[in-house]
């Protein structure tokens, strides 16, 4: 039988550093955000799991906010690009342009090349801007003319779209939507964290006060880190399992995908390291299970419709029995 010590490449205290850098991170983005402590911890397993991240909500919740916050926190190179119907690939990625007298043309990168990228209102870039993120989230590389460029390490996009506001918007496919290894809607704030807000001790006023608790150096370690937490087979079972039930589910017409299933466990073993274990336990997936695998799931007759596909996942988390430890 496969033990724990056969398959993990980290012990306790390599995960207890790997808490330690999500604790500071987390703590310095809570200066600025008022709650939504689930999405918070959302985003730093989407960081340390190398993926990327999908904040969808309405106006005014704090999105964009809660990206630039990460961004600030983690002391990496940022940029933030606005969705509109007229930005170009090339507007992203980068694009050849004319040096010296002799027409010679030199590669001028885009906003991508940046450890955080925030692209704000997503859904408001044209079809063929939006494709030109997949290389990108998928290999962690850009091609422009020919030639494929490496994307800094690490580098995390963080997009987000209104999903209310929907005229003049292109609605992501289920190609993009896959890309991204969590969704997240952080929600209205509470009452008392809305006093927070407007009194100024949280909010965008305190932005310009948060100064990088961690470096790079310490994210990529911890991404590391995270790569040789230990996750069972009969957990890694219990994925599979779970992926077949949104498949066979009788609302659903498409079920999650088998990379859903790779970024739930990459989420679970981030969330357990910053949990400070060297090992995944059932509750690391089903907190999970819905920011990773809503986005994939297409009901029947609810198109586009996320609540759809966080009810279908959640009933299929409740039905699937989990594994006894």
């Amino acid at each position: 039988m496969e033990t724990m010590s056969d398959t993990a490449t980290i012990d306790a205290g390599t995960a207890a550093r790997v808490a330690d850098v999500a604790d500071g991170v987390r703590t310095s983005i809570e200066r600025v955000i008022a709650g939504r402590t689930d999405a918070i911890d959302t985003v730093l397993a989407c960081l340390l799991a190398r993926g990327h991240l999908l904040i969808e909500d309405i106006p005014g919740v704090g999105k964009t906010l809660l990206a630039q916050a990460l961004a600030a926190s983690i002391g990496g190179s940022f940029h933030r690009i606005q969705g509109t119907p007229d930005l170009l690939p090339g507007d992203v990625t980068g694009t050849m342009v004319p040096h010296g007298d002799e027409f010679e043309l030199r590669f001028r990168p885009g906003p991508i090349f940046s450890n955080v990228v925030v692209f704000d209102e997503l859904n408001r870039a044209n079809p063929r801007t939006q494709s030109a993120l997949l290389e990108a989230t998928e290999e962690g590389s850009v091609t422009v003319d020919g030639t494929t460029r490496e994307l800094p390490h690490p580098f995390v996009l963080v997009a987000t779209q209104n999903p209310v506001e929907m005229a003049g918007t292109y609605p992501l496919g289920e190609g993009a939507l896959d890309r991204f290894a969590a969704v997240v809607t952080p929600g209205r704030a509470s009452a008392d964290d809305e006093v927070e807000v407007l009194t100024g001790r949280r909010g965008r006023s305190r932005l310009s006060s948060i100064e990088p608790v961690v470096d790079i150096g310490d994210i990529t370690a911890a991404q590391e880190a995270v790569g040789g937490v230990f996750i069972a087979d009969q957990i890694a079972r219990w994925i599979v399992d779970l992926l077949a039930a949104t498949r066979t589910h009788a609302r659903v017409r498409l079920g999650a995908s088998t990379r859903g299933g790779v970024a739930l466990v990459a989420l679970a073993k981030a969330r357990a390291a910053i949990d400070g274990r060297h090992y995944v336990v059932p509750d690391d997936v089903a907190a999970l299970a819905v920011p990773a695998l809503a986005h994939r799931v297409i009901v029947a007759n609810a198109a586009g419709s996320v609540d759809a596909g966080r009810e279908v996942v959640t009933e299929c988390v409740q039905r699937v029995p989990a594994p006894r430890a």
